[in-house]
């Protein structure tokens, strides 16, 4: 039997609404993914943002901590051999003082120094009263008495890698004593990026001058005098 005008109709409008079912679902797939796609960038973006900036609080932070390192130790350099009223103790051809003959009084290669100084200016040597700085497994140390050599960890490798500490003496004879001066470099990097490296320098004016005698025991300070 031959489908009547209206079942034809009937029929083709069943069709019609079945096409325009099947277009919009793939419409709405469509869409979807794009939607997803460019969330997905969005999310890779906001990560590649905040990576960004943690690296730069990272190193913003490093900064700050070498500097203050930096300036600390430069500040006990600049003690290294202080005696109160030195001048009633030292001459120009000698010094005969706690502060002068034993190797923890001053002791420096290129990357650790020792000294002593006279912190509560009464001329006599505390045990308290001994410092240096060195590297060990990548933190920056000082050291805190003269009986036990002990070391105190002053900057924490999990947030600073310190790679490099170098010291570099400079002198000249002033009126037959010896003016000494230290260049100090410290370089670091952040434990999970090797490759970002921070250098600090500084040049530090050492307080007393040293008796030409006492000098002459160090050889470190004729050999690279002017």
């Amino acid at each position: 039997m031959t489908p009547s005008g209206h079942q034809r109709g009937h029929l083709h409008c069943k069709a019609s609404r079945k096409g325009v079912r099947g277009d919009s679902l793939i419409g709405l797939l469509i869409g979807l993914a794009v939607g997803l796609g460019v969330l997905t960038g969005g999310i890779s973006l906001w990560m590649v943002t905040l990576k960004a900036q943690r690296s730069a609080m990272d190193e913003s932070r490093m900064h700050q901590d070498l500097r203050a390192a930096m300036d600390w130790m430069a500040q006990e350099i600049r003690q290294a051999q202080y005696l109160h009223q030195a001048w009633k103790f030292r001459t120009g051809t000698d010094c005969n003082d706690a502060f002068c003959g034993a190797p923890e009084d001053f002791t420096l290669s290129d990357n650790q120094i020792e000294f002593s100084w006279d912190r509560n200016d009464d001329g006599d040597k505390d045990n308290n009263e001994c410092n240096g700085f060195l590297i060990r497994a990548y933190e920056l140390r000082t050291k805190t008495s003269c009986s036990t050599g002990q070391w105190q960890v002053v900057t924490n490798a999990e947030h600073v890698k310190v790679t490099s500490l170098k010291f570099t003496p400079r002198c000249a004879w002033v009126d037959g004593t010896l003016q000494r001066h230290i260049d100090i470099q410290l370089t670091a990097s952040l434990p999970n990026d090797p490759l970002t490296l921070v250098t600090h320098q500084q040049s530090v004016n050492l307080r007393n001058a040293l008796p030409a005698a006492t000098a002459a025991n160090q050889a470190l300070w004729p050999n690279s005098c002017n």
